[in-house]
């Protein structure tokens, strides 16, 4: 009889090699995940921004009359909203701490008493202006409106990192006439 010399399998070698490559496959698509969550995250964050701009300007403009009242320099750190289905058109005040709130619950990095938390809030303004970044006080029949958010991991902007320059506060900014 006949012994067969052929070796009919794989080598201790080959099977280490084979497991490195699906190691290192299988940690690239962990990475990917991981990206693809923080720019998902990034992406709500916009979206809700663009949703709370559109609003406060389609409430401005509801209410032409009480226009002025709608600035403000800074989102307030806490407001006590009332009955947010109730808000009368002419209840300025209660629109404004119901609109806060929502931004506060929608938007990341937001809420708290921390110092990163206000820097945020200070990124947001509305304004009447003439042009582009330049609040004219009680002037200009344009209305600029910015919200503010913490991105996840991605830096939104150039900035030292001091104060309300931190690179990592995303800012949308809506331009409309009333």
């Amino acid at each position: 009889m006949k012994r067969d010399t052929k070796n009919r399998g794989f080598t201790l070698i080959e099977v280490l090699v084979t497991l490195v490559l699906l190691t290192i496959g299988m940690l690239a698509l962990v990475a990917m995940q991981s990206r693809g969550i923080q720019f998902t995250a990034d992406s709500v964050a916009r979206n809700n921004a663009i949703m709370l701009a559109n609003e406060m300007m389609e409430t401005m403009r509801a209410n032409p009359t009480a226009r002025d009242a709608y600035l403000f320099e800074a989102l307030p750190a806490d407001d006590d909203c009332e009955d947010e289905e109730d808000v009368e058109a002419s209840d300025v005040a209660n629109q404004m701490a119901c609109w806060g709130e929502k931004a506060r619950t929608l938007l990341p990095g937001t809420t708290g008493d921390g110092g990163e938390a206000q820097a945020v809030r200070n990124n947001f303004y509305t304004c009447r202006s003439k042009q582009l970044d330049a609040c004219d006080a009680g002037d200009g029949s344009a209305v600029e409106i910015q919200v503010a958010w913490r991105s996840v991991g991605e830096r939104c902007r150039d900035g030292d990192g001091a104060g309300d320059d931190d690179p990592f506060i995303c800012t949308l900014r809506l331009r409309g006439e009333l």
